[in-house]
């Protein structure tokens, strides 16, 4: 069962000496009230290489508050403001021997085979402060914390921090005052000598240098080997998967629609830039990886192109009552839909061993990158790139493979290609522009100018393939259905139809651009 209860956290952490004396801020603030002195104890676990930390996460088990066994929490980054830190903050009460199940099974992604640990306990003695409106209200809560570190490199360190936390609904629209008395607040303790810092305790405790670090800080520059190219490559697409992972889970009914998407992308990307790293590879291992990315991918598509398919149909759309009430019909049987496919992905990265394996292996090639005959240059059969290879001069031929698969398939396609053949051209143009953008930063502006105009491709037919999507669903869905969602369904299918009409247009000359000889010169 989950007993978690969850908020956004909105606060500013100040470095401060251990002697210093804080400044009065009761005219600042509207009014203070001082709480009772804490004494807390707090556990940080992790893996041994770092993974929570490595994405931005934390998680502690905390007594000295709360209920008797103590509480865990795992805090999760949001996008930080220009003043603040924000991080979504869940809780569960439990004893600290294990984290609760439901822990757990939100990080399974993340950790996979590894196991938590202690990586630092934290002893706090916290001065709490809550600082009230005019009405008698607390608007923040400001915590000056002496702490002392037990365990890990700096066992033994003393440091103090003031932390202050805007309350939860304090900076509403109406609540015009609070903005105001925030920076103030901040302003006199700054001139108290306090100093702003990104970095959470755990980071000082184990001196860990930013609040979120950058994981596998790959430079790349056109002198950068294959190897690289492809470790970066790896890395940063595993980055974007393992970063809406966790999302995923957070509400298995309903997983966020852009994290949905970006995972989707994720994958998708992942065997794009397999595909043309092939020729390097390891061909059992870039096939295994491929076809399991697939899998992952199938299933993640198919909340997805419900999304597009809610997105598509929801456009406003003037007209009567009865094909009001048809779509709403519709719409719900979209949701309905939605809701099982959710259920589906979500069991599969819960308890598929497959999926973690697979984000094991790409974990490993991210490191190590599997090239055939290891990464030495060696004895390599015809023209298989090598690792060591700068890529500048390797990638041009790898990339010639997907234009000349691109342009085979428009020619073969004539001047009144099916739908399905306009499909296909649009997983080739995203086959081009994705390994134009992976060789962007050896390659250059060529690259790039390639990569845009492919992408152009992409988003036409990729809004047609929607269209045909949507009128193909509203067909099936129809039979059996109301008279009022069959007629709304008419409707809907009469626009999608002229929208289809003209995006066959407007893709010729997409396609137009992207064949000029400037643009595409430099490939072989």
């Amino acid at each position: 069962m989950d007993a978690r209860v969850g908020h956004l956290e909105r606060e500013v952490k100040l470095e401060v000496r251990l002697d210093l004396d804080l400044p009065d801020l009761r005219k600042l603030a509207g009014g203070t009230v001082r709480q009772p002195e804490q004494h807390l104890d707090a556990t940080y676990v992790d893996t041994g290489d770092f993974r929570l930390w490595e994405r931005g996460i934390t998680l502690r088990h905390r007594t000295g508050e709360g209920p008797a066994p103590g509480t865990w929490t795992l805090k999760l980054p949001e996008a930080a403001t220009a003043t603040t830190i924000d991080r979504t903050e869940l809780s569960w009460p439990g004893a600290p021997d294990a984290a609760p199940t439901e822990v757990q099974r939100l990080l399974r992604g993340i950790v996979r085979h590894a196991d938590l640990h202690e990586v630092v306990r934290l002893e706090t003695i916290r001065r709490p402060l809550e600082l009230h409106d005019r009405r008698g209200l607390p608007w923040a809560f400001l915590d000056d914390d002496t702490v002392t570190v037990r365990g890990g490199p700096h066992d033994g360190l003393r440091f103090r921090e003031v932390e202050v936390e805007l309350a939860e609904g304090s900076d509403r629209k109406d609540d015009r005052g609070v903005g105001d008395a925030f920076r103030k607040v901040l302003a006199a303790l700054e001139k108290s000598g306090a100093q702003r810092r990104l970095q959470p305790k755990i980071a000082v405790a184990l001196g860990l240098s930013a609040a979120r670090p950058a994981r596998h800080p790959i430079e790349v520059d056109r002198r950068s080997t294959l190897d690289v190219l492809v470790r970066r490559s790896l890395a940063s697409s595993l980055d974007r998967l393992l970063d809406h992972d966790l999302r995923l889970r957070l509400d298995p009914s309903d997983p966020p629609v852009e994290d949905v998407h970006q995972a989707r992308v994720a994958t998708r990307r992942l065997r794009a830039d397999l595909k043309t790293f092939r020729p390097a590879l390891d061909e059992i291992w870039a096939g295994q990886t491929r076809n399991d990315l697939k899998w992952v991918g199938g299933i993640l598509g198919r909340v997805r192109d419900l999304d597009v398919l809610a997105e598509t149909l929801s456009t406003p759309r003037p007209g009567q009552p009865m094909e009001a009430a048809g779509r709403r019909e519709l719409l719900g049987k979209l949701a309905d839909q939605r809701r099982g496919a959710s259920r589906q992905l979500v069991e599969v990265i819960d308890s598929d061993p497959r999926y973690l394996r697979l984000l094991d292996r790409l974990h490993a090639a991210a490191t190590e990158p599997p090239f055939r005959l290891g990464r030495s240059t060696g004895r390599r059969s015809g023209r298989d790139p090598a690792p060591d290879q700068i890529a500048r001069s390797v990638m041009p031929r790898l990339i010639t493979t997907s234009w000349r698969s691109l342009r085979r398939t428009v020619r073969r396609a004539g001047k009144r290609p099916t739908n399905r053949q306009l499909h296909q051209i649009r997983i080739r143009s995203k086959q081009l522009r994705y390994a134009c953008e992976i060789a962007a930063p050896v390659v250059g502006k060529r690259s790039r100018r390639t990569a845009v105009a492919a992408a152009r491709i992409q988003r036409v037919l990729g809004d047609h393939h929607d269209a045909v999507a949507a009128e193909e669903w509203l067909w099936n869905e129809t039979l059996g259905a109301s008279p009022w969602a069959a007629f709304a369904a008419g409707q809907m299918t009469a626009d999608l139809r002229r929208r289809r009409s003209r995006l066959r247009r407007r893709w010729l000359r997409a396609w137009s651009r992207l064949d000029r000889p400037a643009v595409r010169r430099w490939l072989r």
